[in-house]
């Protein structure tokens, strides 16, 4: 019974969550419903075109360049500073540096807020 709840939980939380691709510069791109993408490791990546002749012809794939950009509030603020830690909303973009840094430098008493008793 348990294994079946948790499958179910697992189903609806991947038909609710898009996938998102996280670069090391920090940005991001939301692929589209039913987007499908290919990664590399710098090896350049062909497409196929097939013609009612029966030629096959590849043509190089340029690499995507389009990246999200979500402005926030904190970014024109110094991480870690007291304003950023007031401002900075923990967990809404999930596990990122910046999470971490508000854990380490904001929730100095680990108890999930920044407030009067962090110091």
């Amino acid at each position: 019974m348990k294994i079946a709840l948790a499958t179910i939980a697992l189903l609806l939380c991947n038909t609710v969550m898009a996938d998102v691709i996280q670069f090391d510069d920090g940005t991001t791109y939301t692929l589209a419903p039913n987007q499908q993408i290919y990664i590399t490791n710098g090896q350049e990546l062909y497409m196929s075109q097939v013609y009612n002749s029966g030629d096959v012809y590849f043509r190089k794939q340029q690499p995507w360049a389009e990246r999200d950009y979500v402005p926030t509030a904190t970014d024109d603020m110094e991480v870690g500073s007291h304003e950023w830690c007031q401002t900075y909303v923990p967990w809404s973009e999930g596990l990122t540096f910046n999470m971490i840094t508000w854990q380490r430098y904001c929730d100095t008493n680990n108890d999930g807020v920044y407030d009067d008793l962090d110091t």
